[in-house]
């Protein structure tokens, strides 16, 4: 690519300008006119041995907390579009995640994509683009969905969007009569891209119950966004495991045309992905080569010798029939602890009007009548706010385990 200068859109705030000016960034690097950089440090004044091609960069979240981000090369997000579009086709992207992340940048970037397979006068977008700056409910979305699906038929294209399992979950479970109207729009859309962060069984089984064409996503920044979907792996990826246990289960590592050139460092450092990426997931393939991504394995807590992954416990919380309509939200992590090595905890977020001093014991009461093994229960339940979060919508692990060990809840004891 000639062009060395960086397209650096103004920080997005949501509304219709910003999401015009990125839209319109993305565009100049799917033609080929120009580089974009969305990283959370300055671009370096040359671009690293190995990073010529860098088309995009992108942040990403590390656990070991330095910033860094992600170059992709402009045919690595070609091929993961086209690798995209063979399964669900090229068609007219509703966007409603923010741009700043591979997540919602490929959105906009498949739009752009459709429009020069089609020969379109401009992106598969709605127009004018959507102001995001509200509050996302049934409400808002029907609002933002329905001048969109009219623009689809318009154009003769299959309508298409992509949700953050939070979103996704509004719709699907909420009782009102604006609930329904928007389960009644999502229905219209040929597919519904869902992922981000692990979506519920029990939601993705609702939303099919409800004719929404869901399906779901598995990727990272590294692989220029999703790269299985439905736990089978797009055109040209190749899934392997790790240093698999008794199980089966182990690493993920993949091999794929869409994989990114690999991380830039805020100090001017990088690091060169390769043609394998070792991913953090801890993940098993069946028989027939589908995916099931059991969690992250810096994530497994080992407490008193034996390993806890923190989803399992996290599932047996969300499904408990104890717990409906009291936790909102959970996420389980290991905090250090003299005696076991790492001690199971969880935070909680509550629905309105439900008593916080009781919810700590009614938590560990509830998974005692499940089939999770007592090592397993969380030693204590932190009842906060919100949970902390990062990128669009994936739960922050390392600050959760920060808030963990800061507090002291005695009624979790």
């Amino acid at each position: 690519m000639a062009v060395t200068s960086w397209i650096r859109p103004a920080p997005y705030d949501a509304s219709a300008a910003s999401l015009t000016e990125h839209a319109h960034a993305i565009g100049e690097v799917m033609a080929g006119h120009g580089r974009l950089w969305l990283g959370p440090f300055d671009p370096p004044a040359q671009l690293p041995a190995g990073f010529e091609d860098a088309a995009l960069v992108v942040p990403t979240s590390g656990s070991t907390g330095a910033a860094k981000a992600v170059a992709l090369s402009r045919q690595a997000l070609l091929a993961s579009q086209d690798a995209t579009a063979s399964l669900i086709g090229h068609g007219y992207w509703l966007p409603l995640l923010p741009p700043t992340h591979i997540a919602g940048v490929q959105v906009i970037a498949r739009a752009h994509r459709t429009a020069q397979v089609l020969g379109l006068d401009g992106p598969a977008l709605p127009r004018p683009l959507p102001d995001l700056r509200g509050h996302f409910d049934s409400t808002a979305f029907v609002a933002l969905a329905e001048p969109a699906l009219a623009q689809a038929q318009e154009a003769g294209l299959p309508a298409l969007t992509s949700l953050v399992p939070t979103q996704l979950t509004r719709v699907v479970t909420g009782a009102t009569g604006a609930d329904a109207r928007a389960r009644a729009v999502l229905r219209r859309f040929t597919a519904v891209l869902v992922g981000g962060a692990a979506t519920p069984q029990e939601v993705l089984a609702r939303a099919r119950g409800q004719r929404i064409a869901v399906r779901t996503t598995y990727g990272s920044s590294e692989t220029a966004g999703g790269c299985v979907y439905d736990g089978t792996a797009l055109p040209g990826v190749r899934l392997r495991i790790d240093g698999a246990d008794a199980e089966g289960a182990g690493r993920l590592l993949v091999s794929s045309p869409t994989l990114a050139l690999g991380y830039l460092f805020a100090d001017g450092s990088s690091e060169a992905i390769g043609t394998e990426l070792a991913t953090s997931d801890l993940t098993s393939l069946d028989a027939e080569g589908a995916l099931s991504v059991l969690g992250r394995a810096d994530d497994v807590i080992i407490t008193g010798g034996r390993k806890v992954l923190p989803q399992d416990v996290e599932r047996a919380i969300d499904r408990s029939l104890m717990l409906r309509g009291l936790v909102r939200s959970a996420v389980v992590v290991g905090v250090p602890d003299a005696e076991w090595g790492q001690r199971v905890e969880a935070l909680v977020t509550l629905e309105a009007g439900v008593e916080p001093a009781e919810a700590a014991s009614l938590v560990r009461s509830a998974l005692r009548t499940t089939e999770v093994p007592s090592f397993m229960i969380p030693k204590r339940v932190h009842v906060v706010q919100e949970l902390p979060l990062l990128g669009i919508g994936k739960i922050d692990r390392s600050a959760a385990r920060r808030v963990a060990t800061d507090l002291t809840d005695p009624a979790g004891g």
